[in-house]
């Protein structure tokens, strides 16, 4: 009876140990899981945000392709082919022109450039097999507003491929429709780039739109429905694309975390009958998790050091004593969105000159601020020895476009303000046109040259523009993180309510901050202003 109890007494003390040990292992595997799930996503996050940001810009430079070649029909194949060449990430780049829009051509007449193995193959399409006007992308584009428009995957005859397709419209001045733009990614090509931060094989990568709708996943789903995902079975990771209206989610089956359990309690098991030498292969399991929890702890705090240096030697860079002088003044403003950006702004008086400089490198991060330094430091080099902004902008593209790879660019304006007439020399490479504001805060947008911007094509000769700067007037100069602010509710600020705010405010920066209110800065927002006075000497 005595050894009776014992017994029992020690299957309890075992079952309350395996219990304890079970609940404990299962509550550090799942936080492990869910860190490691929570990074991955964070990772995956920025990958696909640098390859999807790429369509925007890439979109406005097909714009610009289209603007200055509208009249030559013949010369649309090679623009879809030469963007498409320089965005390795998209399969295909197509401009969709309305009904009759060329009568010499037809009903139809799309030029489109796509990917087939290593080649990039180019031809005109539409018929009525191929009528585009009644796809998704094309009647999506048409009632996007200025946002563009994400179509859920489809099958494409023209490429024989499954895509998904960003497409937005492209009007004229009095709002007609010149065409529609689309960049298509495959499927295939977002499946492989998820497949690379999956943390265990059995875990399964989707995005998808707000809406619901699905436009890429993992290949082992195996027909899975994204709503079978439930959390008491998955550990879900979801990070939203807010922007472009995708989210992305990362599940991992929670049986990976009772894997886990199960073989450590069985291991305690053990632990419990055979002593020692299961406990210092727990201890040493133990150390190990800690010492990996340590050294992720310590990259990152190193990772926020560095970013934090970085910050500051570009903030450094800046100019802070803005001119209050009898004769004009000049203020700016940086904000960037991440601790590092790629806006840039500077200025220097020469005699009656004022010089100045303001610009958007393409991309963010640690790369776009590198970019961004250099642009400043060649600028502040060409004024010792260049006295026009068209001479400073050929040497600035020159350096730029040297040794690079990456076709990293940046859009950029340049002047010279001679302040006591008023004459402003100006060179435009694809930024966006800056405003003059009268003294009786009446607003214009300058009509410029939009030249290629800094970083494509180190040859290009760039077109000077001129015009004058009136007695008491500002020039305002700004980069696209303004117009493309948005507030809570998701609505882009655009060029009519900036050009009402700049009618109607004096603090610009605090205009565009109440714009924004709750939601989240989404792109780096830069403003200068540029102020002449009324009287000279």
């Amino acid at each position: 009876m005595k050894y009776r109890l014992f017994y029992i007494s020690a299957a309890l003390f075992l079952i309350a140990s395996m219990a304890v040990q079970f609940v404990s292992s299962y509550r550090r595997n799942m936080s492990n899981v869910q860190d490691n799930i929570d990074l991955k996503t964070e990772v995956a996050y920025e990958k696909i945000l640098f390859e999807l940001y790429d369509a925007y810009e890439v979109i406005d430079l097909m714009k610009q392709y289209v603007a200055n070649n509208l009249r030559e029909s013949d010369s649309m194949e090679k623009g879809t082919s030469d963007l498409l060449e320089r965005y390795p990430s998209f399969y295909c780049l197509h401009v969709d022109f309305p009904e009759y829009y060329y009568p010499e051509k037809g009903k139809w007449f799309s030029a489109c450039s796509y990917r087939l193995n290593d080649s990039i193959i180019s031809k005109i399409v539409g018929d009525e097999h191929f009528d585009y006007f009644q796809r998704e992308w094309y009647k999506g584009a048409l009632e996007s507003g200025n946002r563009g428009y994400w179509g859920k995957p489809y099958w494409s005859d023209v490429v024989d491929n499954m895509l998904f397709t960003h497409s937005d419209n492209m009007v004229d001045k009095n709002g007609k429709l010149i065409c529609v733009v689309g960049i298509d990614f495959s499927i295939a090509w977002m499946q492989t780039l998820l497949e690379q931060f999956k943390p265990f094989d059995d875990a399964v990568c989707i995005i998808y739109s707000a809406d619901g709708k699905l436009l890429a996943a993992s290949e082992n789903m195996n027909g899975l429905d994204p709503s079978e995902l439930k959390e008491d079975s998955w550990i879900v990771s979801r990070k939203t694309f807010e922007t472009i209206d995708i989210e992305m989610m990362l599940a991992v089956p929670k049986w990976e975390v009772w894997k886990n359990v199960i073989w450590t309690g069985l291991w305690s098991l053990v632990v419990l009958i055979s002593g020692i030498l299961v406990i210092a292969i727990f201890i040493r399991r133990m150390l190990r998790d800690q010492e990996e929890n340590a050294r992720l702890e310590t990259e990152k705090e190193v990772m926020a050091h560095e970013m934090q240096i970085a910050h500051d030697i570009q903030m450094g860079i800046l100019r802070y004593d803005f001119p209050q002088e009898q004769d004009m003044t000049v203020h700016a403003d940086l904000q960037p969105v991440r601790e590092v950006g790629g806006d840039l702004y500077d200025f220097y008086r020469k005699g009656h000159n004022l010089w100045f400089i303001i610009g958007d490198v393409s991309g963010k991060g640690v790369p776009a601020a590198m970019f961004m330094s250099a642009a400043v430091n060649l600028f502040r080099s060409a004024l010792g020895h260049l006295t026009s902004p068209k001479s400073i902008m050929e040497e600035m593209n020159a350096v730029l476009s040297e040794n690079n790879p990456s076709v990293t660019f940046v859009t950029t304006f340049i002047g010279c303000l001679n302040i006591p007439s008023g004459h402003l020399a100006i060179c435009n490479a694809g930024h966006l046109p800056p405003i003059i504001k009268s003294k009786d805060s009446n607003v214009r947008t300058l009509d410029l040259v939009r030249n290629l911007p800094l970083g494509f094509d180190g040859n290009f000769g760039y077109t000077e523009d001129s015009c004058q700067l009136g007695d008491g007037e500002t020039l305002v100069l700004y980069t696209d993180g303004v117009t493309e602010a948005q507030n809570a509710e998701g609505k882009m600020m655009g060029a009519s309510k900036w050009m009402e705010i700049v009618a109607q405010s004096d603090d610009l920066l605090e205009a565009v901050k109440r714009y924004i209110g709750q939601a989240e800065q989404s792109d780096d927002i830069t403003l200068m202003t540029i102020y002449r006075k009324n009287s000279y000497a």
